[in-house]
């Protein structure tokens, strides 16, 4: 009897600590977002929209500013923040990702109705979920800003991404284009 009770509770805690590990290891990874916490920000009918879909529609892709010599201050005003941003030795990287309609890419947030759909479905869920993800990550047009020390971008690189009809195993959608490094 008590070897039951005792392994009824192994099993009720087991999730619990997964998921005390998954959060502790997605705040250590990628810091704490305060829209994730503010029920204004993530409760608005916008971030609803932009978290199922994946897309912020009123912000688009433009190659025409997308380009060395814009300065930073054009790129955030056009684009708000950037998808991924780092600086090494001093060089500011910002990254932006753009969905095949030209809406910027929303990366998905981690809800708690998303780990408890998680745990009440074996997983299938999350495993769903992570699918959808990947898939919308492989059809992306991606843009690498590196910018100077004038605060002017020196280079892009651009990865374009597999169009939605095209099969994932072959090259067509890769062409890593980069568009010079010039000094201004």
């Amino acid at each position: 009897m008590r070897f039951e009770r005792d392994k009824m509770r192994a099993a009720l805690l087991l999730p619990l600590i997964v998921m005390a590990g998954c959060l502790a290891s997605r705040l250590q990874s990628s810091g704490i977002d305060s829209s994730r916490f503010d029920p204004a920000q993530r409760l608005s009918p916008t971030a609803f929209v932009q978290n199922a879909t994946m897309a912020d529609t009123s912000i688009h892709e433009n190659p025409d500013l997308l380009r060395v010599g814009t300065t930073h201050e054009q790129i955030a005003a056009a684009f708000g923040p950037p998808n991924e941003s780092s600086t090494q030795n001093g060089v500011l990287e910002e990254v932006y990702e753009f969905n095949p309609d030209g809406s910027k890419f929303v990366k998905p947030k981690v809800y708690a109705r998303n780990i408890a759909a998680g745990v009440f479905t074996g997983g299938l869920a999350t495993v769903a979920h992570q699918a959808r993800i990947h898939q919308t990550e492989s059809r992306l047009t991606v843009y690498h800003l590196t910018y100077g020390p004038n605060g002017m971008v020196q280079a892009v690189r651009k990865e374009q991404g597999s169009a939605p009809d095209e099969s994932p195993a072959g090259d067509e959608g890769q062409d890593g284009q980069t568009a010079g490094s010039g000094s201004d």
